[in-house]
């Protein structure tokens, strides 16, 4: 046998033997995964077994000592279980507590965990309900056609387009007494423009509109 043959041979050899490793490997890993597997089953089967047996004499006898110890795993885990329920419940209650809200009857602030209010004794459930929003004011000159708020220097309202007049809803006006009555010295004419105290507006022709 020459040299090249014991190369050949030993390489070969060598090759052969980390094939048997790796097969040695897989299969190693395969029985692993099949006793995980089968543990699972036996744990399934057994829990399924002790709920059918647990309470046959019969069955438990020589066994006494392995239902005992499961009973009292069942019960410890029942237990801590309550303790949590009860943290979790003492925990919601502090925060409701801990809420506060205003009663909608009459504003007095009331406690999340208040059955009535302090101030005018009406039920909780009551006082929660949300009181009916007020309109928001408008602030600045509106237009007298369609009450959009203008702008400074607009010469046309941007919602119906009607020309801006002098004479406009301001924001403070009482309107209490006499209607009120302003000039207009807009593009081209003068008008006479009447608001009275419930926001109402008559605009009247100026002497040019007339002639």
């Amino acid at each position: 046998m020459g040299f090249m043959d014991n190369v050949t041979s030993a390489v070969n050899r060598g090759t052969a033997a980390a094939g048997r490793s790796a097969d040695k490997i897989k299969i190693n890993a395969r029985v692993s995964e099949i006793v995980k597997r089968r543990q699972s089953l036996a744990a399934q089967l057994g829990a399924s077994l002790y709920e059918a047996t647990k309470d046959d004499p019969a069955l438990r006898a020589g066994r006494e000592a392995l239902y005992d110890g499961i009973a009292s795993c069942d019960a410890e885990r029942a237990e801590c279980e309550r303790q949590l329920a009860a943290l979790e419940a003492a925990a919601a209650a502090e925060a409701q507590a801990a809420a506060t809200f205003t009663c909608a009857v009459c504003g007095a602030r009331m406690g999340g965990g208040d059955l009535f209010c302090s101030g005018c004794g009406t039920p909780a459930e009551k006082a929660r309900a949300a009181a009916p929003a007020a309109a928001p004011a408008l602030a600045g000159p509106v237009c007298v056609q369609c009450g959009a708020p203008l702008g400074e220097g607009d010469l046309f309202c941007m919602s119906c387009g009607a020309r801006v007049q002098q004479a406009v809803a301001m924001e403070g006006d009482s309107g209490i007494g006499e209607p009120e009555f302003r000039e207009n010295t807009g593009i081209g004419e003068s008008e006479l423009v009447e608001v009275d105290g419930a926001g109402n507006v008559t605009i009247t022709p100026g002497q040019e509109g007339r002639a």
